[in-house]
């Protein structure tokens, strides 16, 4: 009869513990500091792209230099995503060669990304993330910026170059005259909300707050993350 108990006993743990292995993992979010930056825009000061990491020594911080840095030519700064203006160039009905900056955001090689949903509040109530949400994470293709020169000009091609982009995970999905803002509602309530999952492993929410503030900000735009954990 003793035997038959231990039997069972042994059965039930081993149904206890396989339930367990098949319940879906849910990550919460740690305690880190909400963290907004306003980024330049103009390409005569952000020359190489602002870059973000997320995770580092002092994340935790509410506020540190180690989160973003204005990069140079040659620079080696880890980044999750960069956000730079390239200046594109088209000609008009009138063949009048013409110039538009194109602000963007380009995750870096190590990152994986993926849009869970939009607005202040959804990013405000994203405090777990799942499986589910895991899986749609994904990198996203590198830009070669030479295969959308002009060949005449050296120029980068507006449209070509514009159809690359917006093959990307942000690109330049939030920035006025791209972003459609329906009537009624605030550039707030739609600018999307992004899991990011950095080159350390960590997770991260991330959006867009504003593209271009009121003065004496608008020249740049607004950005917040929360790290959600290591």
């Amino acid at each position: 009869m003793k035997q038959y108990l231990s039997l069972a006993v042994v059965l039930v743990g081993l149904f206890t513990s396989c339930q367990k292995d098949d319940e879906p993992q849910i990550i919460n979010q740690g305690d880190y500091p909400l963290k907004e930056y306003y980024l330049e825009r103009d390409p005569k000061v952000n020359i190489w792209g602002a870059g973000m990491d997320f995770v580092h020594s002092e994340c935790k911080k509410q506020e540190t230099d180690l989160d973003y840095k204005y990069l140079d030519a040659s620079d080696d700064f880890e980044y999750d995503i960069k956000f730079y203006t390239v200046k594109s160039y088209y000609y008009t009905d009138n063949n009048e060669l013409k110039n538009e900056g194109c602000p963007v955001m380009l995750l870096s090689p190590t990152t994986m990304a993926c849009k869970l949903g939009e607005g202040l509040d959804f990013f405000t109530s994203l405090t777990s993330i799942t499986e589910e949400m895991i899986a749609q994470l994904t990198t996203e293709p590198t830009i070669n910026y030479d295969e959308y020169k002009d060949e005449e000009t050296g120029f980068y091609e507006r449209e070509s170059l514009f159809e690359a982009v917006d093959k990307c995970i942000i690109g330049r999905k939030f920035r006025s005259g791209v972003l459609e803002v329906p009537e009624g509602k605030s550039e707030e309530e739609v600018q999307a909300v992004y899991l990011v999952k950095t080159a350390e492993g960590a997770y991260v929410k991330f959006m867009v707050k504003q593209f271009k503030p009121a003065q004496p900000n608008q020249k740049q735009t607004l950005v917040q993350w929360q790290v959600i954990s290591e």
